[in-house]
């Protein structure tokens, strides 16, 4: 691919000081079986090696893209404006310490290609540790191929989202780039990534590809064992945000957020009107016959998290199940 051709997918790695384990995942994604991409990589104002070692790829390979962020701008607005910088037809993020397997791209873009429903596709996942060790697998378990937006929300909801399950690893995977942009992407307040799935379910299927092509690293400086306050996430997302209701210390009140955004993405992003008022219905039986949601805030609230200083065997322990 040349610089002035157009590529089929666009993949965003948005980056602070995270040189550590940069130049492993930028090579992982170098060394794809399908190369029609571009990388474009926003550097978020990194005070470690990180620029100069993104600088570097961007000389040696012309599908490298380099965007220096002149001050930090906060993780949720990094993420954005490289969906907005985005050319190709299918979009991706990348993290900058995680790896993907030589076919993930591939296998991804066929899936997609094959199934004109589905708007996002992704592969099986282990976690691995911060020596690149595998933990084990993490069962995301959405593949969600529902018909209507009513099921495959109530499925998402059901399956990933109620149960705050830890990882979120299908953000990771390849989206067709329009629909990815009706959404109203990363917001500003806690789990949005999980929000965002939310909504891509209203618009499409989601394909899981049967292959474990993700290795998906838990480590000492994931943002969230680094960030442990609710203070300290608010300026991570985004570091001129104000306090404000979405960044509630109360994690009852951010899920209250939470389920107000699920029924305002309905009212965008769901055209029919009939369609509209099934997954608002079902959205409330399921919030008032479910009472799991509420138990699981109340736990959080008391503090009864699980403890980052283990996260890499609990989590690999709840993908088994």
């Amino acid at each position: 691919m040349t610089q002035s051709c157009r590529p089929v997918l666009s993949i965003g790695l948005p980056v602070c000081n995270g040189a550590q384990y940069l130049r492993e995942a930028i090579d992982s994604i170098l060394s794809q079986t399908w190369d029609d991409f571009e990388l474009i990589i926003s550097d978020n104002a990194s005070e470690d090696e990180t620029a100069d070692i993104c600088a570097a790829y961007a000389e040696q390979d012309p599908r490298v893209r380099l965007i220096r962020q002149p001050r930090n701008l906060g993780a949720a607005p990094n993420y954005n404006l490289l969906v907005d910088d985005a050319r190709g037809r299918y979009f991706k993020w990348a993290a900058h310490d995680d790896n993907l397997r030589p076919r993930f791209l591939e296998a991804c873009i066929d899936a997609l290609e094959a199934n004109p429903q589905a708007v996002l596709a992704y592969p099986r996942t282990d976690v691995i540790d911060g020596a690149g060790r595998v933990i084990g697998p993490f069962d995301d378990g959405l593949d969600l191929r529902g018909e209507t937006a009513e099921d495959r929300l109530v499925a998402y909801l059901r399956r990933n989202f109620m149960r705050q399950r830890g990882l979120c690893n299908p953000i990771f995977g390849v989206i067709r780039t329009d629909e990815l942009r009706r959404t109203r992407l990363i917001q500003d307040f806690l789990a949005s990534d999980l929000i965002l799935l939310a909504h891509l379910s209203l618009l499409g299927q989601f394909a899981e590809i049967p292959e474990t092509l993700f290795d998906r690293r838990v480590h000492a400086g994931i943002s969230t064992a680094a960030h442990t306050s609710h203070a300290a996430r608010r300026r991570w997302f985004n570091a001129g945000a104000k306090r404000g209701h979405w960044f509630s210390d109360n994690d009852l009140a951010l899920r209250m957020v939470h389920i107000r955004d699920l029924f305002t993405a309905i009212s965008e992003l769901v055209p029919e009107r009939d369609a509209r008022n099934r997954c608002r219905w079902a959205l409330a039986r399921l919030l008032a016959t479910d009472p799991k949601w509420l138990y699981i805030d109340v736990k959080y609230s008391l503090g009864l998290r699980p403890s980052w200083q283990q996260s890499s065997q609990s989590i690999a322990r709840a993908g088994a199940h």
